[in-house]
């Protein structure tokens, strides 16, 4: 790699320019800012000593992104009103440079390229280089520049490179610090306008608006583990083998208001810390701390679960609770937010409400929002909530400048055990996209050592799984196997009975002897076992009714071996001019388990008063497949996935009971689904 060294002109130490295409570097002496012009370099006075952090990279860190090699060669610390992040300047060794924006945890990787004519203020800009010659009568007060940053509001789509990007959030930055070697000067105050844009398949996307021109950068959103470091910055604490988690490591200051000691755990990614002496909000972003609020209002009795401060190891990684939020949305109902930091994993929340928790983790990539559903990580989410989240209670620090009373509008989209959830920021223009996921009370409780019984959940949360679905998922297909099973037994069981005609016989109602009773002659019912019968009735009544009691007796023993009705109806007629029927003419009734031997039918019938004397046919089968059985064998079998699903559809009633969302998506009929208001218990942050 590239390596050139220049004097100080303040201090003569020598200052490295660790990369050919560097023009600016600080001196690790004297903190002075040092220009490169060709063979000569020349002071632009000191800087302030960057303040500690606890970021694992620095200057010489190495690095992978989309398969070529990067160096760290520089870092640049930019500020805006609500916080920090750092910039750290790639090198990729061919004369290629980039940039690494290291903030909340993430990292987004971009390389420059040249701002694309349609970008609002673009022309304007190029114009004035053709008239003046030079970038540098530019000025970022043009008032047609500021309408082209004014255009950049965050929703706004904009085209870079045949991509179109969604602009998330547009602030107002200054240098506040560097250090190493840069591509440009980059002195403290260094003033500009930054949008930062993203599109599908986490790409990303910033421009800005500085007095040195309209800059534009492509790249990528990317976790620390895809970046590939290497040669990277022990951490007190942290790291094996590094200084004492008391050292250096961690941030120091004093309270403004009261003077008390504070250690900052998240140093360099903290925008705002509470003191504990005076219950002060603490701006951490800028060197000069301040007091910027108070962190709670008559609740000094608000007691976290997890303290601030304790470690524990969640889903297989090492966690530091560092902040406590309490929130309440439009309703009244209140929930509590626990905010982890791991300096190689980023941040984490854990989202309490009623004994629920939920794990939850910012997205690189805003989700696809179509109709109400929201797709993230390959699933879709349904909108469940739409509301307003205050905060009322602060302790401990976050790495943006929260104030006890801050508002955020919010909305939640469910997908049992998940939920993803939006978060605008009307005075910031910006908003954030999270994806969280249902843990239990005792994975919570065992990870971070928590004294007593985790609290018994209460009610059904807005993303806690169903505990009947997954049961009901099950069935099925076990119920379509069984049942499938069951009907090819029957079907073989069919199949191997005799189904024979034992008799038939016809009469008319006035052969009944001087008992009311027709007589049949005797039949036999042959084989070697119970069996069951079938009597049939055929008769062919119209617009009436007859029915048939018999018994079955055994010709031998003059006992009656079983006893049946059986009965048929038929009606007909004309209705609008519409013909219509109803009934049978034909209808079976079967008797069980008879066992073989000879028969005779005694029957008596009776018959609607105005029918005329009909023909009655009667048929006897034996050994006949009694299907009921089957029926009923298979009402059984659907009786315990009926259950199941009925539990599983209550369940699911009790989680929509409280959204103002149908499952579809669509808003309750009376509701109004935009008045801003609250429509559900939770919102995760």
């Amino acid at each position: 790699m590239y390596a050139f060294t220049h004097p100080c002109p303040n201090c003569g130490a020598p200052v490295p320019f660790g990369s050919a295409i560097a023009v600016f570097a600080v001196c690790g002496f004297c903190r002075s800012s040092v220009v490169r012009r060709d063979a000569a370099v020349e002071g632009m006075g000191q800087q302030a000593q960057l303040p500690p952090d606890v970021s694992p990279l620095q200057v010489g860190t190495r690095g992978r992104w989309q398969g070529k090699a990067f160096t760290l060669v520089g870092r640049v610390r930019v500020g805006y009103r609500e916080g920090t992040w750092n910039e750290w300047c790639a090198d990729f060794g061919d004369g290629t440079w980039g940039w690494v924006a290291e903030a909340q945890g993430f990292y987004m990787a971009s390389i420059e390229v040249a701002p694309p004519d349609d970008l609002p203020g673009v022309k304007e800009w190029r114009g004035k280089q053709d008239e003046a010659g030079s970038r540098e009568d530019w000025t970022l007060l043009d008032a047609r520049l500021v309408r082209g940053r004014e255009s950049l509001g965050v929703g706004a789509r904009v085209r870079i490179g045949g991509e179109d990007y969604l602009v998330r959030d547009t602030k107002q930055t200054e240098v506040l610090g560097s250090e190493g070697s840069l591509p440009f000067v980059a002195v403290p105050g260094r003033a500009a306008i930054s949008g930062d844009l993203g599109a599908p398949g986490r790409r990303f996307a910033n421009v800005e608006y500085a007095e040195d021109g309209i800059r534009v950068f492509l790249g990528t959103a990317c976790t620390f583990h895809e970046l590939g470091f290497e040669n990277l910055r022990p951490l007190p604490g942290w790291t094996a083998g590094a200084a004492d988690a008391g050292a250096a490591g961690v941030g120091a200051l004093n309270c403004p208001s009261c003077g008390a000691a504070m250690a900052l755990r998240a140093a360099g990614q903290t925008m705002t810390a509470s003191c504990a002496g005076c219950g002060g909000l603490l701006d951490t972003s800028h060197p000069d701390v301040r007091c910027v609020g108070v962190a709670a209002e008559r609740q000094k009795n608000v007691v976290a679960k997890i303290p601030v401060g304790r470690r524990g190891t969640l889903r297989g990684v090492e966690w530091e609770c560092i902040g406590f939020l309490r929130r309440r949305d439009g309703e009244g109902y209140t929930w509590d937010e626990y905010l982890l930091f791991n300096p190689f994993e980023g941040f984490r929340w854990l989202v309490t409400y009623q004994g629920h928790w939920s794990f939850v983790e910012m997205l690189l990539e805003a989700p696809r929002v179509v109709d109400g559903r929201a797709s993230a990580g390959g699933v879709e989410h349904r909108l469940f909530a739409r509301g307003t989240a205050t905060v009322t209670y602060v302790l401990g620090e976050f790495y943006w400048q929260v104030r006890h009373g801050e508002q955020a509008g919010t909305e939640d989209y469910v997908a049992p055990p998940w939920v993803v959830s939006r978060e605008t920021f009307g005075a910031l223009t910006e908003e954030t996209w999270s994806r969280g996921e249902y843990v239990a009370g005792s994975e919570v409780h065992g990870a971070f050592g928590l004294e007593g019984e985790p609290r018994e959940p209460w009610g059904v949360y807005l993303n806690q799984p169903n505990p009947h679905r997954e049961k009901g998922r099950t069935l099925r297909w076990l119920f379509p196997a069984l049942a499938g099973g069951a009907l090819v037994m029957a079907l073989m069981a069919a199949a191997g009975k005799d189904n024979e005609l034992a008799w038939r016989g016809n009469f008319q109602p006035v052969d009944a002897g001087t008992n009311g009773a027709v007589v049949g002659p005797p039949f036999e019912l042959t084989g070697s076992r119970r069996q069951a019968v079938e009597v049939e009735l055929d008769a062919p009544v119209s617009n009436g009714w007859l029915e048939v009691e018999g018994d079955l007796v055994d010709v031998t023993t003059g006992r009656v071996e079983r006893e049946f009705v059986v009965g048929v109806d038929f009606y007909s007629g004309v209705d609008g001019g519409e013909a219509w029927q109803e009934g049978e003419t034909r209808r079976s009734v079967v008797l069980g388990a008879v066992p073989p031997g000879r028969y005779r039918l005694v029957m008596e019938t009776s018959m609607e008063p105005s029918l005329p004397e009909l023909p009655v046919q009667v048929s006897v089968r034996r050994d006949v497949m009694i299907w009921s059985n089957v029926w009923l064998a298979l009402a059984g079998l659907l009786a315990y996935p009926v259950y199941r699903w009925a539990r599983e559809a209550s369940f699911e009633h009790a989680r929509w009971s409280v959204s103002g969302f149908l499952p579809s998506g669509q808003a309750r009929p009376g509701d109004d689904a935009d008045d801003g208001e609250d429509d559900s218990l939770s919102s995760v942050a």
